[in-house]
């Protein structure tokens, strides 16, 4: 038994676009368009977990030393496996990656043309020193056949899940992430004769806005980014490594994976280091000030010059964000986005944000710990966004039967039954409202 899991599922999911498809009583995917054709993205999730003694490319690596090397390896694991088809990001149909299921729903939930889920929205200098507000972001993540076994203990009942109290992932695990944006080549000069994909995206303009799923319409996007994260036990800091590679023009090869160039690369948080010039636990790459930071909006990737990519809040780090998994979610949030940055000179300010958001938390820590949760989740905000939106289906009446077990536990929603939908409409009123969490 390589996880701290109950039991192991031998269950094999057949492969499905959305939870609506595994999970019946489930109405209300936003993949499900009519009209068009969804991407179908695996959630057929493994059944027995590799074995430990197997290589990875990337074990080999020294990623303190040689950062670039290890990105890249780990990069190259997924190359063979995606590209732009017509526009859209698409897989080879048995590609060793897979989705989570329940981020079908809500206002910022998958939409059908490439499985993306909205993100934070950029604010104003985020992206470049010329961007502004009103860009949005969208994303679709996936993980290797490690972390998906778990998906498939998670999810081997799609209509009930279930996440145990101290949720770890094997070493080996392995994930990676496409970001999309629709910003202006025009502010984001990097991004000049990027491939252009389309998606079922919110209007123009509406960065951080929670729209109605009816108001999408098909829309082009460029790949702003890619995320990687692996557990790997030589991170004692942590357990994990985060890096991000950017697209930078002008294109090249594939223009996809040949145009990523790496960014950052992270396996600690650097806590108690309150300069940017005592940071040992992030590699940033030195040819992109300038590009992706440098600026006075933007004067580091991440907080303090720890590692993130440009999509990402400079108040925060790449590991910093995704230490924050829980369910459910710490009263303060995940992002720490309350700090001025025309403050970086106070002190106290710094040292107060750093002492709560920087922190070294391995797999089976919790984050804000003096808070009560029904389950650590090593670092996965997809699980944490999925047992949210489930039990937000469950109470919204868009999912039917009983109420699934992992939102009694976690205190979402504690009737025995879901709502029905003729009850439901004060809480679909709440759901249009919220905010694209940052996943």
């Amino acid at each position: 038994m390589r996880i701290a899991f109950v039991s192991l599922a031998l269950l094999l999911f057949s492969t499905s676009i959305a939870a609506a498809e595994s999970c019946p009583a489930f109405k209300a995917s936003t993949m499900v368009v009519t009209g068009i054709d969804p991407v179908h993205w695996r959630t057929d999730y493994p059944r027995n977990f590799p074995n430990p003694r197997d290589d990875q490319p990337w074990e080999s690596i020294k990623f303190r030393n040689e950062p670039t090397k290890y990105m890249q390896a780990v990069l190259d694991t997924a190359r063979p496996f995606f590209k732009n088809t017509d526009g859209r990001l698409t897989g080879t149909g048995s590609e060793p990656w897979w989705i989570s299921e329940w981020l079908d729903y809500g206002t910022s939930g998958r939409e059908a043309l490439m499985g993306l889920t909205k993100e934070r929205g950029p604010k104003a200098g985020d992206l470049s020193e010329t961007s502004t507000d009103g860009a949005q972001v969208w994303a679709v993540g996936f993980y290797n056949t490690s972390g998906a076994a778990v998906f498939g203990e998670i999810f081997a009942e799609p209509c009930n899940p279930s996440l145990p109290v101290n949720l770890k992932f094997p070493d080996d695990t392995a994930s990676i992430k496409f970001l999309f944006t629709d910003a202006s080549t025009d502010e984001v000069p990097y991004l000049k004769d990027a491939p252009v994909y389309n998606a079922l995206i919110d209007p123009l303009g509406s960065s951080s806005q929670s729209l109605p799923v009816g108001q999408r319409t098909k829309r082009p996007l460029r790949l702003l980014q890619v995320d990687i994260a692996v557990k790997d036990s030589r991170s004692f800091e942590t357990g994990w490594v985060f890096g991000t590679f950017v697209w930078r023009g002008p294109p090249k090869g594939d223009q996809l994976f040949d145009n990523l160039v790496p960014v950052s690369l992270q396996w600690g948080n650097d806590p108690g280091v309150y300069d940017d010039q005592s940071i040992k636990q992030s590699w940033v790459n030195a040819d992109l000030n300038g590009v992706t930071f440098g600026w006075a909006k933007r004067p580091s990737m991440g907080f303090m010059g720890r590692a993130n990519g440009p999509a990402d809040n400079v108040r925060s780090s790449c590991l910093s964000c995704h230490s924050a998994a829980r369910s459910p979610r710490a009263s303060i949030g995940l992002l720490g986005s309350s700090f001025n940055m025309e403050h970086l000179d106070d002190t106290q300010a710094v040292k107060r944000h750093v002492d709560i958001w920087f922190q070294n938390i391995k797999s089976g820590q919790l984050f804000q710990p003096t808070e009560p949760a029904a389950a650590t989740l090593d670092y996965s905000l997809q699980l944490e966004a999925a047992a949210f939106r489930v039990c937000s289906a469950c109470e919204a009446g868009d999912l039917t039967g009983p109420t699934p077990s992992i939102c009694r536990s976690t205190g979402f929603y504690n009737r025995p039954k879901c709502s029905s939908s003729d009850t439901a409409t004060p809480v679909k009123r709440l759901l249009q409202s919220m905010a694209p969490p940052r996943q």
